[in-house]
């Protein structure tokens, strides 16, 4: 599931986010293996949102 997040937190509530998902991940991996499905789905919305923080910090980072 990818959403579009970023579009309403602020950076900071978006690592807060990125942690949530990292946890998540974890426990689902632990849970279920490293090969399964949801494992991966979650590793992907993971990674989709690590990408949105960097993108968000990077036009931050631009305009100074």
């Amino acid at each position: 599931m990818k959403t579009s997040l970023s579009l309403v937190l602020t950076p900071n509530e978006l690592l807060d986010y990125i942690e949530y998902l990292r946890k998540n991940l974890i426990h689902i991996g632990l849970t279920f293996g490293f090969n399964h499905e949801q494992t991966i789905e979650a590793s992907q919305e993971l990674d989709y949102f690590i990408f949105e923080y960097q993108k968000v910090t990077s036009l931050c980072n631009n305009s100074l």
